[in-house]
């Protein structure tokens, strides 16, 4: 059985569209004076573990949808290390709903190319925001920033023509502490002004997340906005996700299972599903037609790798809460043994804010635990081993008890 850290994961967030998910922060112009909020956002995640520490990788897609009056805002996204940005289509979001809705027994539910600008000068020493890149993708203009001295993101985000962050020093400091990087997105669209919701195409971000098996997912400068939200999370994976396992589980986060998918009898046990050649799979052949265009990104991105699908969600998650969260959302893979602490939640990993002072014993911790192949816990290897002695010492009385009445029946 492969290593978690080995396989990759996709994980689909769609949000309800009267509502706004957490993944970053609008931003209105100075000029601007109405309300302008993520009404719903919708992101894909692939991700690929590692053996090998701050290697795992993420493509993060993201499509956001605004309300407001505007023709212009800022979109702000972290991210743990510097992201590649390109443009992906919005029909991956209504296959991976139509799937899902099929799945539950319901009625089924232009690319361009970017245009890369020249790579801004090397930032000296003083400078307070480092600009890491800027092009244009789509009808994007995407700045990757990185705020090197308190306060100064706000400053060139007002030098650029955008309102600064109220009351956000907190949870600036928070990403400044962790060396984040802050992805600005610059939207000039003409239908804003004569349309109060417009959908935006989605923009694919890549980059490491800086650990080997936590899924990450930004949800802190959400807590920024002032409306609850609620959260929908499609988790297309090679094996399932902890959910109540352990305190490591999405259940803590507030989150609960709606869909995963299952093995069927024509299926291989834990053998996860082909979704890059679904015709050829059992249990996927007769929902093919719904996915096509997810079954193209994968096979253009990651041919060959199978998943499970898993579909969990929250609702009207309270921004005051998620904003005094230690840590954005951290998933992590379905390690069997429930002692076993994932590697990016162990002191010095990129999720270990998320569970401050956790002890690890040993070396490795309990060692590896693998997805859906049963390791038994600690207290379960000390319940076998008390009633393995017992069995001993009642085979030895039964020895003993039996040799004796032998022996009296010899004498006798």
């Amino acid at each position: 059985m492969k290593s978690p850290q080995s396989c990759v994961l996709l994980v689909l967030l769609l949000l309800v569209p009267t509502l706004a998910l957490g993944d970053g922060k609008v931003v209105p112009p100075r000029n601007y004076q109405g309300s302008l909020e993520e009404k719903a956002q919708e992101a894909i995640i692939i991700f690929h573990g590692s053996d090998e520490p701050e290697e795992a990788t993420e493509d993060l897609i993201l499509k956001i949808q605004v309300a407001g009056e505007t023709d212009s805002f800022a979109w702000i996204v972290p991210f743990p290390r510097k992201p590649t940005v390109k443009e992906e289509s919005d029909t991956l979001f209504q296959e991976c709903f139509r799937y899902v809705e099929a799945r539950r027994g319901h009625a089924g539910g232009s690319k361009g190319d970017a245009k890369n600008e020249a790579e801004p000068a090397a930032a000296k020493d003083d400078v307070k925001v480092k600009v890491l890149s800027r092009e244009i993708v789509g009808k994007f203009d995407v700045a990757v920033v990185q705020e090197v001295q308190a306060g100064t993101l706000n400053a060139w985000l007002v030098e650029n023509g955008y309102q600064s962050l109220d009351n956000a020093e907190d949870v600036l400091e928070f990403y400044r502490k962790k060396q984040y990087v802050f992805a600005c997105i610059k939207v000039d669209a003409d239908q804003l002004a004569t349309r109060k919701v417009v959908d935006l195409h989605p923009l694919r971000f890549s980059f490491k997340t800086g650990g080997k098996d936590g899924i990450y997912f930004p949800m802190k400068l959400t807590g920024l906005q002032s409306e609850r939200f609620d959260v929908n999370l499609y988790v297309f994976y090679r094996y399932w996700l902890n959910d109540n396992l352990s305190k490591f589980g999405y259940v803590h986060r507030g989150f609960r299972l709606r869909h995963r998918d299952w093995d069927s009898d024509e299926c291989v046990a834990n053998g996860g599903k082909a979704f890059t050649d679904p015709e050829n799979d059992p249990y996927l052949r007769r929902y093919s037609h719904f996915f096509p265009t997810v079954t193209k990104l994968l096979q253009k991105l990651h041919p060959g790798e199978r998943y499970y699908l898993t579909n969990i969600q929250a609702t009207r998650l309270n921004p005051k809460d998620v904003r005094d969260w230690s840590d954005d959302l951290w998933m992590f893979p379905y390690y069997t043994n429930p002692d076993f602490v994932p590697h990016d939640a162990r002191a010095g990993g990129p999720a270990s804010a998320a569970w401050p002072g956790l002890q690890v014993a040993g070396p490795g911790g309990d060692g590896f635990a693998s997805p859906l192949s049963w390791t038994p816990p600690f207290s379960v290897l000390m319940m076998a081993g008390v009633g393995v002695v017992l069995i001993g010492l009642g085979a030895v009385v039964l020895y003993v008890t039996l040799r004796r009445r032998s022996d009296q029946q010899i004498d006798g």
